[in-house]
């Protein structure tokens, strides 16, 4: 007999709720996982605070019933279902919250995780405010490899528009081959519609910034910026002029929201 079958062997056929409550204020992010992966363990759910639910230290957010091994299991594998989502969730919050209407928050990192947790950290950076792509139209992105395959940003930026013109034209510089604030003014002047200034140096930014208003292109182009950017660091883009932070590893790699299953009691 494995170890926690004969442990629990006394409450066998046993009902046990439990519940899962946030120690720390929070976003909470999968809602939808953490129903189904609840069912496949054999659990009841009698209560689920819905996808995008505030969280205070000691809010609940979830509540279920089910016999005593399931709900075992249940603690090494809900908490760790929700934990890094609402971690996300809560630090996408917290850069849209300080931005407020100054510059748009995207985090593309999403799309570099593994893919067994690319949808729910995808679904964790919505559910707090941050936009998952650059722009909600309907878009080419030419990043550096595409630039340095097509041979520059004027040939990359030409062949993207001679596959549909109507599409915005996304161009990553990094001020390869010429000063960026020429690349930068190349790209326009070929169709592009936002400059992703991917340095991680705001002087990048800034000269990007100056050369469009020195060149009278500024109001034609969206300028975004990425490379690093932390919460003590998104105010010094802004006043530097980005329209739009992508918003990397200090979303995506933000840590666990810290929860606590409990159980609180059992039914004969």
């Amino acid at each position: 007999m494995e170890l926690r079958e004969f442990l629990f062997a006394p409450l066998a056929g046993h009902t046990l709720t439990f519940a899962i409550t946030a120690r720390e204020r929070g976003i909470f992010s999968g809602a939808a996982r953490l129903k189904q992966l609840a069912g496949e363990l054999g659990l009841e759910v009698t209560w689920s605070a819905p996808e995008g639910y505030a969280l205070e230290p000691g809010s609940c957010l979830f509540r279920g019933r089910g016999e005593a091994t399931a709900i075992i299991r249940a603690e090494e594998m809900l908490l760790g279902v929700v934990g890094k989502p609402s971690g996300v969730a809560t630090a996408a919050a917290g850069f849209v919250r300080q931005a407020g209407e100054r510059i748009k928050v995207v985090c593309g990192a999403w799309k570099k995780v593994a893919p067994e947790i690319r949808g729910e950290l995808r679904q964790a950076i919505a559910t707090g405010g941050a936009g998952i792509r650059i722009t909600e139209r309907p878009f080419i992105y030419l990043d550096k490899n595409y630039v340095r395959l097509l041979g520059g940003v004027e040939p990359a930026v030409d062949r993207a528009r001679a596959y549909d013109p109507e599409r915005v034209i996304v161009v990553q510089i990094r001020g390869e081959g010429r000063p960026i604030a020429a690349e930068a003014e190349a790209a326009v002047k070929a169709g592009a519609g936002i400059i992703m200034v991917d340095t991680g140096h705001l002087k990048d930014l800034a000269n990007v910034v100056t050369a469009a208003q020195q060149g009278g292109w500024r109001e034609k182009v969206k300028l975004a910026f990425a490379g690093g950017v932390t919460p003590a660091g998104l105010e010094e883009v802004i006043d530097a002029g980005a329209d739009i932070v992508d918003v990397g590893r200090a979303i995506i790699d933000a840590p666990l929201l810290d929860l606590s299953l409990d159980v609180e009691g059992i039914s004969l």
